[in-house]
């Protein structure tokens, strides 16, 4: 069987990475795949780019504004839902897939009609020895979630199958028919902690879950939050309220009170470090060149408006 697939990269100034995303994706055996590539709202010149070196071999959706990994997604999901295909693959843009790479998802996928959401495991592109991550864990600690695997090495521990409570957003195959009956990713999320909230609707919804280990993708990783990058997503702030959003919506009274504590406690954690940070002497910066005193700065931001509510009027 050879049912419909839409691929779908949501991007944001990043016109180089996801211009080898795609190339990879269009290098695809799958005969019944489209490439549907979701600009939202560049400003680096990454549409003009796309139609040059592409044209009409993808289709490009065009936001005005930055939607986030969730409303960008879910701009290229409607796309897919109008015309009837079977699966939708999220792949971010900075991530790179072998030609075999759909053909295996769907391969899997059509095994169990109860699978609503298939996910793989990503290895890092710069050390393809070493995994980016597996899957993921609702813990409800600092973060609400840890992801299995994170810097590991690779091997036969990741390279099997097992329901998880969440699969990474990059990689991942979601079944059509289960979004029709669960609905699109959460919007108010914008982007991190929106791809756990929609694996436990699958969950409520009586779909699996499903990591294979036996499919793998190459992901960088990082790169729309990295410091060093003109154009900067503030991870911090939508840790942070984000927590509160997931954890107000799907968290037990128990799970709530687990939450504040581990989110209080590591949070003081670090504001010593960003404390010392501004000693001469001690490190001011972390691998990926944020200041510690600006990240925990824009943490405590996002926790302000979790526990308001809101959203700020510019979180970048």
């Amino acid at each position: 069987m050879r049912p419909p697939v839409a691929a779908i990269v949501p991007t944001w100034n990043r016109k180089r990475e996801v211009l080898e995303c795609v190339t990879s994706l269009l290098a695809s055996d799958y005969a019944d795949l489209t490439v549907v590539v979701v600009d939202n709202g560049s400003v680096d010149g990454t549409s003009e780019a796309l139609e040059e070196r592409f044209g009409d071999s993808i289709v490009l959706l065009r936001n005005q504004t930055n939607l986030g990994f969730a409303g960008g997604s879910n701009t290229g999901i409607r796309w897919a839902l109008e015309r009837r295909c079977a699966f939708v693959c999220l792949v971010n843009n900075d991530a790179v897939v072998d030609p075999t790479f759909v053909s295996s998802m769907v391969r899997s996928a059509l095994a169990d009609p109860t699978i609503g959401a298939l996910g793989c495991r990503n290895l890092q592109m710069e050390n393809p020895d070493k995994l980016w991550g597996a899957y993921g864990l609702l813990t409800y600690g600092p973060f609400v979630v840890r992801m299995a695997g994170q810097g590991a090495d690779d091997g036969p521990l990741w390279q099997g199958q097992r329901d998880v409570d969440w699969i990474i957003g990059n990689g991942s195959l979601w079944s059509c028919a289960a979004i029709e009956d669960v609905g699109l990713l959460d919007e108010a999320y914008f982007a991190y902690h929106d791809d756990v909230d929609w694996c436990v609707r699958f969950h409520e919804g009586g779909y699996r879950v499903l990591y294979d280990g036996t499919i793998a993708i190459l992901h960088r990783g990082g790169g729309t939050s990295d410091a060093r990058q003109e154009h900067v997503f503030p991870l911090p702030y939508f840790l942070a309220r984000n927590g509160i959003l997931f954890t107000r919506k799907h968290g037990s009274p128990l799970q709530r009170v687990r939450y504040t504590l581990w989110s209080t406690a590591a949070m003081l954690l670090r504001w010593v470090r960003a404390l010392c940070s501004r000693i001469p002497g001690f490190p001011e910066r972390d691998r990926n060149g944020h200041r510690y005193w600006d990240w925990e700065v824009s943490y405590a931001r996002g926790l302000r408006d979790g526990l308001l509510g809101r959203s700020s009027e510019d979180p970048f």
